[in-house]
């Protein structure tokens, strides 16, 4: 049995997402408090430049895969994560 890939988008769907978000009549957006927004110290906030990520084929066992995605999205992000964790630690034993 073949596995479907990805449901491709129709046309409108692709104009939908490049679109202006438009919130209905009952939706409502989080208010925030003054103080949480007028807290000075998060413009002094300096975000470390990344390194551009390298696109490659990774085979790993399905239950790690399936462990990782149930976690929810981003999972990509946790497996790096922790493969950043493992690789410091072997450079801090000085086995890198």
């Amino acid at each position: 049995m073949l596995e479907e890939g990805p449901k491709r988008l129709s046309i409108a769907e692709k104009r939908a997402l490049n679109g202006t978000l438009v919130l209905g009549t009952g939706s409502q957006v989080e208010d925030r408090p003054d103080e949480i927004l007028g807290d000075a110290r998060w413009t002094d906030t300096v975000v470390p430049e990344q390194a551009r990520k390298k696109l490659i084929s990774l085979r790993v066992d399905p239950a790690v895969l399936e462990f990782f995605k149930a976690q929810g999205p981003g999972y990509q992000t946790r497996m790096n994560a922790v493969l950043q964790a493992y690789m410091q630690v072997k450079k801090e034993m000085g086995q890198g």
